[in-house]
């Protein structure tokens, strides 16, 4: 009975860890990613279309790819180093021999050679080369990836910047209308005699202030819209109309439930070039230490020459071939691989101060986006507040314009006042997904 007991409390606990596990992979899951109905693309399709074609149409990333292969073409250059070298020499020539007793002999003679070599202990020098090489090819390729990750959410940025400005725009426009009929109201309620002169101004004066406003809108608009263009390559109209699913969402969607913590170190493309270059110099140093230390290389020829037989005018070719060692030895350098040497101590001591620097800012950076996502996220809730406050003004303004116990410019106000609600909940929304873009990079990267 006591054995049944022990097996099945063992039983229990093995299910309730399992659980626990399952609970806290799943927990750790939703912490770590945002809300999926916060991403843009979900409501401008065209952004995931035009991303998609980057690769091809973007000016800086073609540029960026040719990058990748230089750092591939170096490495390749480095790998030469440590293996075989064969060199083939053929001379031809004629010579004058004036012996004595006689008058000058020309005769001609070739000269041919094949000489291999391969290093085989330097020290560690060239694997340090080669090393230093596959640095910068990894470099080149990390800066390649996070050219394009920093444009990708450029280009994000950017498309929610023109989809603000066209919905600026747009109310623009209708604050125009809006501005241009009560500029009329109020000229024909001058003609009754129910406003003054004055009146008449005012209403003329906003109404070509709002012309203005409208006018740098527009200009405003089509250099994004270029500089968009020459960014992504995309020639294609933009879609920038605010769907009704996208409507729902920034006024109803709980923005900011979902904000995810960074767990260990965060991590940039700025840090991890620091410890490449960190190794880098590491590698130097070695290469700086062999300077003054022989160095030994296996070789191998054949070479055949011509000479002349004793006491004849004749020649004979020879055959000759050679298999050894060769020893190179610098046994003075002017202080050189001891300069080189101290340069790479210098250097490395800046970049693990740069290091411990740039570490200690993105924890920082991590913390204020954290910081901003949420008091964002609570501008938003007041944003809504004031939409449905601007909401109720409008109603109850039009209830008491069609009592006339109010005059159409207090309801025209409250038209306006409802725009400008809408469109500052609407530069929040966006605001907030700006941060979240640059907030979501640091994670994604820190994971990588």
């Amino acid at each position: 009975m006591v054995k049944f007991f022990m097996s099945l409390f063992r039983f229990v606990n093995f299910v309730l860890v399992i659980g626990y596990l399952f609970f806290a992979i799943s927990t750790k899951a939703k912490i770590n990613s945002f809300d999926d109905k916060e991403n843009i693309e979900v409501y401008f399709p065209q952004l995931s279309e035009i991303i998609r074609g980057m690769d091809d149409n973007s000016p800086m990333l073609k540029i960026n790819n040719e990058r990748v292969k230089e750092g591939s073409f170096n490495k390749m250059i480095a790998d030469s180093a440590q293996g075989f070298t064969a060199d083939l020499n053929i001379n031809t020539y004629s010579i004058y021999e004036n012996r004595p007793g006689g008058d000058y002999y020309q005769s001609y003679k070739t000269i041919g050679s094949i000489y291999v070599r391969k290093p085989f202990f330097q020290w560690g020098a060239i694997k340090a080369k080669n090393r230093i090489a596959e640095l910068s090819e990894n470099q080149n390729f990390k800066d390649s990836g996070n050219t394009k990750s920093n444009l990708i959410v450029h280009v994000k940025s950017e498309f929610l910047n023109m989809v603000l400005l066209s919905f600026e725009l747009n109310l623009a426009k209708k604050i125009l209308q809006l501005r241009d009929q009560n500029a009329e109201n109020t000229r024909k309620r001058n003609e009754l005699g129910l406003v003054t002169e004055l009146n008449v101004n005012e209403a003329g004066i906003k109404k070509l202030e709002q012309s203005i406003q409208v006018s740098e809108l527009e200009r405003i608009f089509q250099s994004r819209n270029s500089n968009f263009v020459y960014d992504t390559g995309y020639n294609k109209k933009l879609d920038l109309n605010i769907s009704a699913d996208f409507k729902n969402f920034y006024l109803a969607h709980e923005i900011g439930l979902k904000i995810p913590l960074l767990v260990g170190l965060p991590s940039s493309n700025e840090i991890e070039q620091l410890k490449i270059q960190i190794e880098t110099q590491d590698q130097k140093i070695i290469v700086a230490n062999s300077g003054k230390k022989p160095k030994l290389s296996m070789v191998g020829a054949f070479f055949q020459d011509q000479i002349d037989l004793v006491d004849s005018p004749d020649s004979v070719r020879r055959n000759n071939f050679l298999i050894g060692i060769e020893a190179n030895w610098d046994l003075w350098d002017s202080h050189l691989s001891k300069g080189q040497k101290s340069l790479a101590f210098a250097k490395k001591r800046k970049l693990e101060i740069e290091l411990e620097t740039k570490t200690r800012k993105l924890k920082l950076e991590v913390k204020d986006y954290q910081k901003q996502l949420v008091n964002l996220s609570n501008q938003i809730k007041l944003s809504r507040e004031l939409v449905n406050s601007a909401k109720n003004r409008l109603e109850k303004s039009q209830i008491e314009l069609n009592a006339k116990r109010i005059t159409s410019i207090n309801h025209f106000e409250s038209e306006i006042s409802l725009s400008n609600a809408n469109l500052n909940l609407v530069r929040t929304i966006f605001h907030y997904m700006q941060i979240k873009l640059q907030y979501e990079k640091i994670i994604n990267y820190s994971k990588s």
